[in-house]
């Protein structure tokens, strides 16, 4: 993961526009559990790119771990927006509100995510979500 790190570093050295090389040495970073590092990369990245729904909901993700519920939520949301066909963003704000006590709104972005053909999300309405749905 270090060597990819320093990849994605090089690319960004020879262009500092490169948004996906921001966002994947993000990933990389949130791979590391270097949760700082992974939003600030992100966050470069929404920046350069502010219409890229899937960074918002890899920075949402990040915040998610770091305990900043409002502000993955916020990502989550925006990320929907921008994309509402994107199921990893339903998906993660599903998880969000689910682990939150709010098991109806997270039972509906699990539905959602799993109409647009999300195959774990429609594993866990299954499991979860029937008597709330």
């Amino acid at each position: 993961m270090e060597e990819a790190i320093l990849e994605y570093s090089k690319a960004i050295h020879s262009n500092k526009k490169h948004h996906k090389a921001y966002a994947s040495r993000g990933s990389a970073y949130f791979d590391l559990k270097d949760y700082p590092n992974a939003i600030n990369d992100y966050s470069k990245a929404i920046r350069i790119d502010p219409k890229n729904a899937e960074v918002y909901t890899y920075r949402g993700r990040t915040y998610y771990e770091c305990d900043s519920i409002e502000l993955a939520l916020a990502d989550y949301n925006k990320a929907i927006q921008l994309n509402d066909k994107l199921a990893i963003a339903y998906y993660q704000r599903g998880l969000l509100r689910f682990t939150n006590k709010d098991l109806v709104g997270g039972c509906q972005d699990f539905k959602k995510a799993a109409n647009l053909g999300d195959e774990e999300s429609a594993e866990t309405v299954t499991k979860y979500c029937k008597e709330f749905l």
